[in-house]
């Protein structure tokens, strides 16, 4: 493509056509396409959106954008709108240049800098029975208490604590319910600090949670991990599933909500989690 934002769009653009062909469905059978990115006013889902004659809708939460897509979408299936599709994307340079420097500026990375995934992913729901169900979802509050954006995830970390005991509070669960928690992106830090959280604020243990960022790359030393929209679909649908060994799984995304502006203004990050419960039969 012409540029890197038209490459976005066109990864999108792929993923939806590629969801629909998976499930026999043409445009016409689609009720609505929520989508979401990283990129200013939602640029690339806007533009994937205009190949296709569905109903759009264009979502923010960040890194937590997936997640907020199966809740809007969960929540709007009914007897009218049967078939929705989800999608989410990012691109590495795309973020480097809107968040902190070009690449090609050379800038020197910190150890706790991300790298941003660069793809996209398409779902589709619908009331049809398959072997995997939205069976519940909390969506998560904002919270502010970080200010460097080169260490995101301990900007999201605490975001992602309240949002996992709020969820487990509202459905009478505990810590152990679930196979598996599944987050977004606090990368290999992020993930500690999560941890560490929970375990001082609500006296117990997170034994059971996995951070996608932190086991997106097989190398170890690509910073602190990947981050991203597309970390926690990608790893919940090539790596995690195909182990065919959780059965109900939490997955909380985890969104950095900083811009170019609130930067400049030396404001704290504003950072939101959502999580949705997830039951998998193989």
């Amino acid at each position: 493509m012409k540029s890197i934002e038209l490459g976005e769009s066109k990864y999108q653009e792929l993923t939806i056509k590629g969801v629909m062909n998976k499930n026999k469905k043409v445009e016409s059978d689609i009720d609505l396409l929520i989508s979401t990115d990283l990129q200013n006013q939602n640029l690339s889902s806007s533009l994937s959106s205009m190949r296709f004659k569905i109903p759009f809708l264009g979502i923010y939460s960040a890194c937590a954008g997936f997640t907020e897509g199966l809740i809007v979408a969960s929540s709007l299936i009914n007897k009218n709108d049967e078939n929705i599709i989800v999608t989410t994307s990012s691109h590495n340079l795309v973020s480097e240049k809107q968040f902190r420097y070009p690449v090609e500026y050379g800038a020197i990375r910190k150890k706790v800098n991300t790298c941003t995934s660069t793809g996209s992913i398409s779902v589709l729901l619908s009331k049809n029975k398959s072997n995997i169900r939205v069976e519940s979802s909390t969506v998560g509050s904002v919270y502010s208490m970080y200010n460097d954006t080169n260490n995101m995830g301990a900007a999201m970390a605490y975001s992602a604590c309240e949002t996992i005991k709020k969820h487990l509070i509202d459905t009478g669960r505990d810590e152990k319910y679930y196979d598996l928690i599944l987050t977004g992106d606090l990368g290999i830090y992020g993930i500690k600090i999560l941890k560490e959280c929970y375990k001082k604020k609500y006296k117990n243990t997170l034994d059971n949670v996995i951070d996608s960022g932190s086991i997106f790359y097989n190398k170890k030393n690509v910073y602190a991990g990947a981050s991203g929209p597309l970390c926690l679909p990608l790893i919940l649908f090539d790596h995690i599933l195909p182990l065919k060994k959780y059965n109900k799984i939490l997955i909380v995304g985890t969104g950095s909500l900083h811009s170019v502006l609130s930067t400049n203004l030396n404001l704290n990050i504003p950072s939101i989690s959502h999580a949705v419960s997830l039951e998998v039969s193989y």
